[in-house]
């Protein structure tokens, strides 16, 4: 595997750039559709934003599965690739340490007490930010002033050019909660089932429904793409893919109904 570098791929190789909130699902459907199919994959994880600016600028790719649709369509809008499709949602959620009073009914109070410090992704860098952003708007458009308070204690932490993780590979949001820099962190709910997986050390909270905003992931293939890379797109949204992506914490939208 590669990280945000570029690197030479063999011809046998499915280049995928992807967005870093899927790489533990894509992990195990690489491993699926390898077994079944006999690909390989060469992927490339990394915010959706800066991803895409750098398919646009020409680099070479198979697939691009981003964190939001708009992202891969803009793709297909420049003709660099074929038709977009929606293969997955998700949701956000908040962060916090276990003892940490917040939940679903006191969210926006507790987001909005001076003393609380957020942790963020980074606007049109990484979908993240922005699905962050259009909450904090929500929550303005209840309360006046809101989105001014929420946007500018934001401490982006994560998701963009310049915000590589720390040396030790854990979260940056993470890092910084553990040192007491901030109270919690806003992050995609699919993240957040593993991080409480991983440790009793933390919690996570659902967003309330009235601050619902998304998140929608895309999908598209390049024109120029090897063979092998529109049947990996397609597998994305059969059963087995499907599945696997609601076992890593992310809504389906393409499972059939049960019988």
């Amino acid at each position: 595997m590669i990280g945000l570098a570029s690197s030479s791929v063999s011809a046998a190789e499915i280049r995928v750039m992807a967005a870093g909130s899927l790489k533990d699902a894509f992990t195990a459907i690489f491993a699926d559709f390898t077994r079944h199919y006999g690909s390989g994959f060469t992927p490339v994880w990394g915010p959706s934003g800066v991803l895409r600016e750098r398919l646009q600028k020409g680099e070479a790719f198979d697939v691009f599965a981003s964190a939001a649709l708009p992202h891969a369509q803009a793709l297909t809008d420049a003709g660099v690739s074929g038709p977009s499709v929606m293969f997955a949602r998700n949701a956000l959620c908040v962060v916090t340490t276990a003892g940490n009073a917040i939940d679903s009914g006191n969210l926006i109070d507790t987001l909005l007490k001076p003393e609380i410090r957020i942790g963020t992704s980074t606007p049109v860098a990484d979908p993240s930010g922005d699905y962050t952003w259009e909450m904090f708007r929500k929550i303005g458009a209840m309360r006046p002033g809101a989105f001014e308070t929420l946007s500018g204690k934001a401490q982006q932490l994560f998701g963009g050019p310049a915000t590589a993780a720390p040396a030790n590979g854990r979260l940056r949001p993470l890092v910084a909660l553990d040192d007491g820099q901030i109270d919690l962190f806003i992050f995609y709910c699919s993240g957040a089932q593993q991080i409480v997986r991983e440790s009793s050390k933390y919690k996570s909270v659902e967003l309330p429904p009235e601050l619902s905003v998304g998140p929608e992931y895309g999908l598209t293939v390049s024109r120029k793409a090897q063979p092998g890379a529109a049947d990996f797109a397609m597998y994305l949204l059969s059963p087995q893919a499907q599945v696997t992506l609601k076992s890593s914490g992310f809504i389906p939208v393409a499972l059939p109904a049960a019988p």
